[in-house]
């Protein structure tokens, strides 16, 4: 009986120094298997597309550590999927609302453009008839003097008359001339008011579409684009390809055991955001990933896996 218990006893102590053996294996281990999974056809990306996408967003953490972390292997366990649901059907209602919004904000550049031309004609062409004006109610003036100078004396000699009979057509000339231009900048008065008007409705109807936007999709979203699970990480939605990599940096961060870290500008920041454009590793983000996937005892790994 005593020799049975024994080998109970050693066979459990075997056991439990394998499961903890395991455990402490668990906790970072690399390189990380991976093969893409399921791509539902809301998405508009191939399975090659998201093989670079995943490669990109392994390289985020192996450039930064020098290490080997990642390897894509088409028989492995651990499937990277993309599952449609409600969050890509914001997404994209989001971005239909962008391109909307940029559409309105583009016609209103134009309309800004056409609405300053227009204005810089009027200014233009008003300085130019004001010029004339003054210089045809300089000659009007003088023609009147001198043609009610010599009506005073019986008449003008012939050279005289002929010379004030072409000043009177010249005259008229010009006068008609001062008409069209009068018209002309009433015309561009009209359209710039016009103009005006449907600018200042547009940018009223645009700043209500810039406002509603960033009622409906301004605010900061947490990590549900994606989450990690014990044998697959799910996409579940992503405006372009950054975040696309970002989202999956920070999953495959959790598939080595990494937990959420501080700042904002963190890749396993628990908000989506404010992450560097280059997507590089914070200061946090690596003292998390010395410490789960630095070099320690196999029992600082338990004692990091249990807490103790």
């Amino acid at each position: 009986m005593r020799s049975s218990l024994s080998v109970l006893c050693i066979a459990t102590i075997l056991f439990g120094g394998g499961y903890f053996y395991y455990i402490a294996e668990a906790v970072c281990p690399t390189p990380f298997t991976y093969r893409i999974g399921e791509i539902d056809e809301g998405f508009d990306i191939t399975p090659d597309e998201a093989k670079v996408a995943v490669t990109a967003a392994a390289e985020v953490w192996e450039e930064a550590t020098k290490k080997n972390l990642f390897a894509y292997d088409a028989d492995s366990d651990f499937t990277i999927n993309f599952i449609f649901d409600e969050r890509q059907a914001f997404a994209k209602a989001e971005d239909t609302f962008k391109e909307k919004l940029d559409a309105a904000e583009n016609i209103n550049d134009a309309i800004g453009d056409t609405y300053a031309t227009l204005v810089s004609q009027y200014s233009d062409l008003k300085s130019s008839y004001t010029k004339r004006i003054e210089e045809y109610e300089r000659r009007l003036n003088t023609y009147n003097e001198t043609v009610a100078k010599y009506n005073d004396e019986g008449g003008a000699p012939k050279d005289v008359y002929d010379d004030l009979e072409n000043e009177k057509k010249a005259l008229d000339k010009e006068r008609n001339i001062l008409n069209t231009t009068s018209t002309q900048l009433n015309i561009l008065v009209d359209e710039i008011n016009n103009i005006g008007e449907k600018g200042n409705s547009l940018v009223q109807t645009y700043n209500e579409g810039v406002y509603t936007y960033n009622e409906k999709f301004g605010e900061s979203h947490e990590f549900t684009q994606g989450d990690y699970q014990r044998d697959r990480i799910n996409i579940y939605t992503y405006e372009n390809q950054r975040e696309l990599e970002l989202v999956l940096a920070h999953e495959l961060g959790h598939s080595l055991s990494l937990n959420h870290v501080t700042g904002s500008s963190s890749v396993m920041f628990y908000l989506i955001g404010e992450q560097l454009p280059g997507l590089t590793l914070s200061e946090a983000d690596l003292g998390e990933f010395n410490k789960v996937c630095g070099s320690m005892s196999v029992w600082d790994k338990i004692r990091l896996q249990f807490n103790i």
